[in-house]
């Protein structure tokens, strides 16, 4: 009985020690940008302004739906650069 209950402690112990090395993260919120809505989106080109810019992950976005128009959208964290156009949740 009393080996199981040091053990049961020493497994409490490690459990505890694990839980405040893990840092507490809060999510962070990721925002969207428009670049250059008028122009025609080149991927290559729009990863690297978007990165440059924003530090962030450029894609082309068909838009409207269903037309052959791409726009450069820029995904990247808040928190990092100028303030958002639109928030991505």
């Amino acid at each position: 009985m009393s080996k199981q209950s040091i053990s049961f402690c020493m497994v409490l112990m490690v459990l505890f020690s694990v839980l405040l090395v893990i840092p507490k993260t809060e999510a962070q919120k990721r925002c969207r940008q428009v670049i250059d809505p008028n122009t025609q989106c080149l991927l290559a080109k729009c990863r690297e302004v978007c990165f440059k810019t924003l530090k962030g992950f450029g894609t082309c976005i068909e838009n409207p739906s269903g037309s052959d128009k791409y726009t450069c959208n820029c995904l990247y964290d808040c928190g990092t650069a100028s303030p958002a156009v639109d928030h991505v949740k």
